[in-house]
């Protein structure tokens, strides 16, 4: 604690003369003017600027996080960015605390959390990137009806998003379901013509809008239609977080920085695409990158809030990819964000 430093005690003789003066009716005395305080000393780092991220399968909704990544490196951190195999295994990881960092499925943060792992959800890495595209000649959820509807597999949290689309919007409709593994299996199907629609990943409905945007259209962004349900976030190890609080600010700051620079600025993002993600062809992104830039997929204020957050939570369990009773405080800490909020300004 800083110690402020407001004068020394008169001495008696001086207090007596001026305790007389004062009797006598003349000028009050002045009160004794108090020593400048010292300026405020700027608190040390609470931190470690040495720490891994995990990604796993690097694609276009990864950009955002690797460009802060980079950012942070400018600024004398020491970043590693391992990259796991599967999406559960990157969760562990951060369980452990092999990694500090990671992001990723939602739902199996939350499974770990309810299996005893300390980690915590920080933030979105994108809003929900999932999307249905379709051949040209369906044009609205009704016409998928009858149909071949690839999805994943029957108990995917993309495949239960797709449900609660077709219950809510055409719930007559009757697609014929097709299980094909991986949305860039199903990206291959569809530019093969053998399926007629799917859930596409960000990264896949960008290389389909590339490849043959001419040929397909999007049905729906589940960041539009289902804006409650958040399945793509970033998490952390729940000790590094109580250990290092700086380390975490500065990482959500870095990122927020990049979402605000995408959401100003669509060539801003086909050139960060151009620069993490190779294979990308130039000449069609640029009009991909300013959709998904319109869709806001990269929330300028770190997407989470406590009542999404509930949303989603709500939504998984219903889905039944994790149990009944978690609750926001069992798989989040929003504060930092909120913290970071403060310091830059909401937008």
């Amino acid at each position: 604690m800083h110690k402020r430093i407001f004068g020394t005690w008169l001495v008696p003789a001086v207090a007596a003369a001026l305790l007389v003066g004062a009797c006598g009716g003349g000028a009050p005395a002045a009160a004794p003017s108090a020593a400048k305080s010292a300026a405020p000393t700027a608190q040390p780092f609470q931190g470690t600027k040495v720490f891994k991220v995990a990604f796993t399968s690097i694609g276009v909704s990864s950009v955002p996080l690797l460009a802060a990544i980079d950012a942070l490196r400018g600024q004398g951190y020491t970043i590693e960015t391992p990259e796991i195999a599967e999406s559960e295994l990157s969760v562990q990881g951060v369980v452990k605390g092999d990694f500090a960092f990671s992001s990723g499925t939602t739902s199996a943060v939350m499974t770990a959390v309810q299996k005893g792992g300390k980690v915590k959800i920080l933030a979105d890495r994108v809003a929900n990137e999932w999307t249905v595209y379709a051949v040209k000649a369906v044009t609205a959820c009704k016409d998928l009806d009858g149909k071949r509807l690839a999805i994943h597999s029957e108990g995917a949290v993309s495949t239960a998003m797709v449900k609660n689309w077709l219950a809510t919007e055409c719930p007559t409709a009757k697609p014929t379901i097709l299980i094909v593994p991986g949305s860039d299996n199903r990206l291959k199907a569809l530019l093969a013509g053998q399926i007629d629609a799917s859930p596409l990943e960000l990264s896949d409905a960008i290389s389909l809008e590339a490849q043959a945007g001419d040929k397909f259209r999007l049905i729906t962004s589940f960041a539009q239609t289902l804006p409650n349900i958040h399945p793509t976030t970033v998490y952390a190890n729940g000790d590094f977080v109580d250990k290092n609080p700086d380390s975490v600010k500065a990482l959500l700051k870095a990122l927020l920085e990049q979402h605000r620079k995408i959401a100003g600025d669509a060539k801003y993002f086909s050139d960060s695409v151009i620069k993490y993600y190779k294979g990308v062809n130039k000449d069609t992104l640029d009009k991909a990158a300013a959709q998904y830039v319109g869709l806001k997929m990269f929330d300028v204020n770190g997407g989470l809030t406590e009542a999404n957050l509930k949303g989603t939570v709500d939504f998984f369990t219903a889905a039944g990819s994790v149990q009944p009773g978690l609750t926001v405080k069992d798989v989040a800490d929003l504060t930092y964000l909120t913290a970071v909020l403060g310091e830059i300004g909401r937008k």
